[in-house]
């Protein structure tokens, strides 16, 4: 049947007429990509607490944005991480504001009854679709003359959105989860940029739009700093340096304008355009944990036990094991990141990728908490560059071990945001 030009039928009918479709994929990539992310969606909505999270921060700053504020008019006693208005009334929320300008539409439409937890769900389906994308760019140019299955980048999907601990987050939808969530997102966007089209100020929009939703994330950045000084045939690290500066202006420039926007928010809440918000919570740095402040050196060892030797503890009541809330070690959680330690270490994007984390962790493991919640979930703001050193690592011809240890991780984690969602009682406070 013939449509007329301009019409949303003559554009559907054009599209299934074309051998490329979205991204320049096939449309059998298409359909399965669709198909991954209403499993995904699914899956994230089914393991859930089957409830809205109670701590909707974004939905309530949302509607204050709609209704012209920066602050929202009350303080419910379960949000206890707002900071009254030093110059009037209200009470500001110290958390990167991105997520609730992404919730604004919704919000308009549903208002505060806006199901943040379901919101989140869209961006954790999306992620496991990206996650996929960033596999196949990975593997294609490492083996471009050899033709590699659908299969095998279906693997990596789960492997990110199931095998990890972003289950857990996606299943959760708080506002310091969702933040995760939804800063994944846009980091694994920028790393599918990079590995194609590789445009710089886009590149730079996506790590700033990551960085306004967790901003440990903005020192992703110099993954993408080193790659590109790095990718230059140029001799001598001052002649590569030199002939990257048109790239790395354009890589800030695309940044700076949620670094900006950033100062600005700041500025208007608190008359400074550092982010000063936590440290301004009624009674925060007054907590235990916070002996040292916020940031120090001497909360390193606090991290390290968590990450790299925390594992749930046994019980005699269902579900008969017990999480520590303080965080459990990753190799636990993903078996499969061990194999990042493949990747070869003398490439220069595996060199670029171990930077990046590098530079993430030598924030967050001089935090004053641990995360708080099932795994080491500030690990999650470096997992799109561990991610991509897995896939390198693995390669393109998955071997029954690869396989066996994504399953792995998938059954401990599934066993894990069950056991937490559904029976509230196997979370433990240490």
């Amino acid at each position: 049947m013939k449509k007329d030009k301009g019409t949303i039928g003559y554009y559907i009918l054009k599209f299934m007429q074309n051998r490329k479709g979205l991204f320049g994929l096939n449309k059998k990539t298409v359909l399965l990509l669709i198909i991954l992310f209403i499993i995904a969606f699914f899956v994230y909505w089914v393991t859930s607490t089957g409830y809205p999270t109670p701590y909707n921060y974004y939905v309530r700053l949302a509607d204050a944005f709609l209704n012209g504020r920066l602050y929202l008019l009350d303080n419910p006693s379960w949000l206890n991480e707002l900071v009254p208005n030093p110059s009037g009334v209200g009470y500001y929320v110290v958390y990167p504001p991105l997520p609730a300008v992404l919730m604004a539409p919704f919000v308009a439409i549903f208002g505060l009854e806006l199901n943040q937890t379901l919101f989140g769900f869209f961006f954790s389906a999306a992620t496991v679709v990206v996650a996929y994308l960033v596999a196949k760019s990975a593997l294609t140019k490492t083996r471009q003359s050899t033709a590699i299955s659908r299969s095998t980048y279906v693997w990596f999907a789960v492997l990110f959105g199931f095998s990890t601990i972003f289950w857990y987050l996606s299943s959760i939808g708080s506002v310091w989860l969702i933040a995760h969530v939804i800063a994944t997102f846009f980091m694994l966007f920028a790393l599918y940029e990079c590995l194609n089209t590789n445009r710089p100020l886009i590149i730079g929009l996506l790590v700033g739009a990551s960085f306004w939703c967790r901003l440990p994330t903005a020192l992703c950045i110099f993954f993408f700093v080193a790659l590109a000084i790095a990718s230059q045939q140029d001799q001598g690290w001052l002649n590569k340096f030199k002939a990257s500066l048109p790239y790395l202006v354009k890589l800030a420039l695309g940044m700076s304008v949620f670094v900006l926007l950033n100062f600005a928010y700041n500025y208007a809440r608190f008359g400074t355009i550092m982010d000063v918000g936590y440290w301004l919570i009624p009674g925060l740095m007054d907590e235990p944990w916070f002996q040292h402040g916020h940031f120090s050196l001497l909360y390193i060892p606090a991290n390290l036990q968590p990450f790299l030797l925390g594992l749930p503890l046994l019980s005699s009541t269902a579900p008969y094991l017990h999480f520590p809330m303080s965080g459990m070690a990753i190799w636990f959680t993903t078996p499969a990141f061990l194999f990042a330690l493949k990747s070869k270490i003398k490439d220069k994007m595996t060199l670029s990728s171990w930077l990046g984390i590098l530079s993430v962790v030598a924030i967050i493991f001089t935090n004053a908490a641990t995360g708080w919640g099932f795994g080491y979930r500030y690990a999650v703001d470096f997992y799109p560059l561990l991610f991509l050193l897995t896939v390198r690592g693995m390669g393109s011809d998955l071997k029954w071990y690869h396989k066996v240890l994504i399953i792995l991780g998938v059954i401990i984690n599934l066993v894990g945001v069950l056991a937490i969602n559904k029976f509230p009682g196997s979370k433990v406070l240490v």
